[in-house]
């Protein structure tokens, strides 16, 4: 008994049958009870092979980190792998993490239906043509800066300069005027770029002396706002490039018998779920992770599926305001 069969003993689509049989959520407990009892009574069981056989997809896709070689220690890039398998779920597909550590080779790509490729500052249209085989493989690019010269790839493009605009104009409100800042290290970064000009759009003045590229750990974050706090003339707030490294600013205050927000404000870059457990919890500019996981994977199955052209969407981020930002002491 196929599939085709087995629905029309239910009275009911085939979609349906299969969504119940993947646990998807948009069916209800009442018809995935029906579909799983009905399918033990008759001893139907899904032939995978079948499915791509007669589908000519092997319902797998991959997430591609060319050049992020720290994708595990990295909350962000992990809590977007997580988001992405599980849309990707939902939708009938498994996911294949690569990370940047070793390179794709042309079986491996030819293998899923198509890419999910987290771009980089190195990421080139060449990394592109070259992981894609030269657009043959349906491919989303989620960057955070503009799309790349590739019209074959779909892009998501993550403009957060408005979050920290925001952020930097809370901390004007608050009475600050010394602000640090907290790098991750990045070669090309359009927040550091960019934070000068975003400081005096909020009539703050940038200070070059309270800059500081850290890296990744929150212990790097830590080492880098002790030196900003040790200055002769330490800024009253800190903006940290990421939530870990905003952290370790934390740790760096306490450490020097100060508090947050009393002595000194902080604030993160992308709202990740440890950025709530923080004490104090963390403000910061928020991307929303989930969106941005469910506009790639839709963005891409409507290529493999539909054989949709490729789109360019793009995502913003706003400020979370919780409990590391106080009034500047007088």
């Amino acid at each position: 008994m196929n599939i085709v069969e087995f629905a029309k003993t239910l009275n009911l689509s085939i979609g349906t049958v299969s969504r119940a049989l993947n646990d998807r959520a948009e069916v209800s407990p009442k018809t995935r009870q029906l579909v799983l009892e009905k399918a033990e009574e008759l001893g139907f069981v899904r032939n995978a092979n079948a499915r791509r056989l007669v589908t000519g997809r092997n319902y797998m896709i991959r997430l591609e980190c060319p050049y992020s070689t720290h994708i595990l220690s990295d909350r962000y890039l992990v809590e977007l792998a997580r988001g992405v398998e599980e849309v990707a779920g939902a939708h009938g597909y498994d996911l294949l993490l690569h990370l940047g550590t070793r390179r794709s080779n042309a079986v491996e790509v030819q293998d899923v239906d198509g890419l999910v490729i987290v771009a980089g500052p190195e990421t080139t249209s060449d990394d592109l043509r070259t992981l894609t085989h030269a657009g043959q493989i349906p491919a989303v690019v989620i960057s955070g800066a503009a799309p790349l010269e590739f019209p074959k790839a779909a892009f998501v493009s993550l403009d957060t300069l408005p979050g920290v605009r925001e952020a930097l104009a809370r901390l004007a409100e608050l009475g600050h005027t010394r602000v640090g800042y907290i790098g991750s290290g990045l070669s090309d970064d359009r927040v550091r770029d960019n934070f000068p000009r975003l400081m005096a759009e909020v009539g703050l003045t940038y200070d070059p002396t309270l800059s500081l590229e850290a890296g990744i750990s929150a212990d790097e974050g830590r080492k880098a706002a002790l030196a900003l706090l040790s200055s002769v003339e330490p800024p009253t707030a800190l903006f940290a490039r990421t939530d870990i490294l905003a952290t370790g600013a934390v740790l760096a205050v306490s450490q020097l018998e100060k508090s947050v927000p009393s002595d000194v404000s902080v604030i993160g870059h992308d709202n990740i779920e440890a950025a709530a457990l923080v004490n104090p919890p963390l403000t910061t500019v928020d991307i929303n992770i989930p969106d941005v996981a469910a506009l790639a994977v839709r963005a891409l199955l409507a290529m493999v599926i539909d054989k949709a052209e490729p789109t360019v969407q793009t995502l913003g981020a706003h400020l979370i305001v919780r409990k590391s930002c106080g009034p500047v002491r007088s």
